[in-house]
């Protein structure tokens, strides 16, 4: 491993020193081991892509995009292109981009959320107001759009503008929702479906690159991964060790709920229990955020019934689903490291 894959691993060690075992710090370093010098230089790529005349431009999308974030989707993008055996140097931009955007949607949700903290420190939006949040997550997406443009790779910029709209019609789709106190699974999907998988299955799909007869493989590893990821993320919301302060999601525990967002295990536990659907029914349509007390009750009620588990089963069946996905791909280290991201992502306690 280079000197600068060296340092990149450090840092990222740093930022994900809450790994929950051995086993998982095990992960970690066999990727990085395969990948560090990629992601040192997507690194550089992501530091140069923030560069502004305006000098407040990277001071606010620095603020947050190098913050200590797990740099998944990157390490995502260089495992899958190394699997794939696709060492065009637009791999790199293609990593960097991945972050950028996901940076980019962070500063818009602490927006819409009112966010306080990310990454454990004040977000952008309360450092710098909300509009400055706002123009700087667009400035985020229009030099990603730049940066891929520069690719000169048609499928790359087709296959990122059709990601962004997916991504936005998620937000959107999700914001809409909120406070709606009707079970709907179907719903919960879509919303996963753009809002967080559109984008890794972008990242490890690498763009769509890699040989035709492999991207749709590494496409619906990325989607499963996405589910995966997010419900994985839903149940740490409502995980009770987490009630100390924020975990890796970025967010405070039990703040999905609060907001009014039904997540799948508030789903499942209201599924299960018609009287706690009524009582989280009353509390959506009281006043938003709901009141502490209300979310904190609310909050109990869901850990006291199974949703917690159900929610965990049902994340691993998509890392499963995954991990099967990849049987397309040749056998390789880097094949069998994004099998254990996928058995991580499910099985991280923070």
């Amino acid at each position: 491993m280079s000197e600068l894959a060296r340092d990149f691993a450090m840092s990222t060690a740093a930022a994900v020193a809450v790994a929950p075992s051995p086993a998982a710090a095990a992960v970690l370093h066999d990727a990085l081991g395969l990948v560090g010098d990629d992601l040192a230089l997507a690194e550089r790529e992501l530091a140069r892509l923030l560069e502004s005349p305006v000098a407040v431009i990277p001071d606010v999308g620095g603020h947050l995009a190098f913050a200590g974030g797990k740099r998944f989707r990157p390490l995502l993008t260089s495992l899958c292109a190394l699997a794939a055996e696709y060492r065009e140097p637009s791999r790199i931009t293609i990593a960097a981009v991945g972050e950028l955007l996901h940076t980019a949607t962070l500063l818009h949700d602490d927006v819409i959320d009112r966010g306080e903290f990310r990454r454990g420190r004040p977000t952008a939006r309360r450092k710098w107001g909300n509009g400055m949040a706002v123009l700087v997550g667009d400035y985020c997406l229009a030099r990603a759009l730049q940066a891929v443009g520069a690719t000169g790779e048609i499928a790359a910029i087709r296959s990122m503008s059709d990601t962004v709209v997916r991504m936005a019609e998620g937000e959107v789709a999700q914001l809409e929702a909120c406070g709606d106190h009707t079970l709907d699974r179907e719903r919960y999907a879509m919303v996963i479906d753009r809002k967080t998988a559109a984008l890794v299955a972008w990242c490890s799909s690498v763009a769509g690159l890699p040989d035709a007869r492999l991207v749709g493989a590494l496409q619906r590893y990325g989607t499963e991964l996405g589910f995966a990821f997010q419900i994985a993320d839903d149940v740490l919301d409502f995980h009770p060790a987490a009630a100390s302060g924020p975990g890796e999601t970025g967010k405070e525990p039990g703040q999905d709920l609060r907001d009014g967002k039904l997540t799948l295990p508030l789903l499942l536990a209201c599924e299960a229990d018609p009287l706690l659907h009524a009582r989280m029914r009353a509390a959506m349509q009281g006043s938003s955020p709901m009141p502490a007390r209300t979310a904190e009750a609310l909050f109990d009620a869901v850990v006291a019934t199974d949703a917690l588990a159900r929610a965990s089963r049902i994340a691993l069946q998509h890392a499963d689903r995954a991990c099967e996905a990849l049987a397309a791909l040749p056998s390789s280290r880097a094949r069998s490291a994004l099998e254990h991201v996928a058995s991580y992502v499910v099985r991280r306690n923070r």
